[in-house]
């Protein structure tokens, strides 16, 4: 999702909010509200046509409703200011994804764009990685499979299925610093004699391994056939050894699907890197 989209989206949810407590607001302004202060502790009242009636602990619930409906107000007026400089950056932000700057370029490298987008189609359906030179981007630690490493990236990184190179490439576009399967040490228990727990130590390879900068990593998997029986066991058997080893949603670990009745959704991929990851890397 592009940062224009993502404002016109929060634009949509602070107006809902907005709406909704501005429909909620009954008590504000119509008492006036003081505070004095008497022996250290705050005595609450009422002004009433100028004379201030004492609040008794047996009104408090009023002044509950009061107050609610005061941070009701106050949270209405950022609502509104934030509403108001949010549509007007809005116009005069463009977007800065490859598809949208693209559209900027002059007419000749436009229609580039067209012959060079129609021959990596032709790359993509023959399932076969473009014959040229890989580029010095960290490939695959996973020894196992490495014919499955069919789809090249643009920056030169060989994945197992389209949809990882799409991450990868939203990965790659917001200048995140990741790896591709590289090899993670786990401890799993297992069952031993006379009762006993064992524990066996054994490495996988996540999808990405994303690093951020205060030293912190998190660990993203792409499940793409969730609706098959036999690759949804295998996968649920490595959620439970992330799990046993402190990696879990949404501490340090994203999960993300798509099969047959989950189809992919790419705009949540940006989401994801938008809303949880980019913000920990300020």
């Amino acid at each position: 999702m592009s940062f224009k989209k993502a404002i016109e989206n929060e634009i949509k949810i602070e107006k809902r909010v907005l709406n909704h407590l501005n429909t909620n607001i009954e008590f504000t302004d119509k008492l006036k509200l003081i505070c004095k202060g008497r022996a250290g502790k705050p005595q609450f009242y009422f002004r009433d046509k100028g004379n201030l009636r004492y609040i008794r602990k047996s009104d408090y619930p009023i002044l509950e409703d009061m107050y609610r409906d005061k941070l009701n107000e106050v949270t209405a007026a950022v609502l509104e200011g934030n509403i108001k400089a949010l549509t007007g950056a809005l116009n005069k932000i463009r977007d800065y994804d490859a598809e949208a700057a693209s559209e900027l370029m002059p007419l000749a490298y436009r229609r580039l764009k067209e012959v060079l987008g129609n021959k990596a189609i032709k790359n993509l359906n023959s399932g076969t990685a473009p014959d040229k030179k890989v580029k010095a981007f960290p490939q695959s630690e996973n020894g196992k499979d490495p014919a499955g490493l069919k789809f090249r990236t643009s920056f030169g990184l060989l994945v197992r299925s389209k949809n990882e190179m799409l991450i990868a490439e939203a990965l790659y576009k917001a200048g995140l610093e990741f790896y591709y399967e590289k090899a993670l040490e786990v401890v799993s228990e297992v069952p031993g004699a006379n009762g006993q727990i064992l524990y066996n130590r054994d490495v996988i390879y996540p999808d990405f391994t994303i690093l951020l900068p205060a030293g912190q990593k998190i660990y993203w998997e792409h499940f793409g056939m969730m609706d098959d029986e036999k690759y949804y066991s295998k996968n649920i058997s490595r959620l439970k050894l992330y799990f046993e080893n402190g990696i879990y949603p949404p501490k340090n670990l994203i999960l993300t699907v798509d099969g047959n009745k989950m189809p992919f959704d790419m705009s949540a991929v940006w989401r994801i890197i938008e809303g949880v990851i980019l913000p920990q890397c300020i």
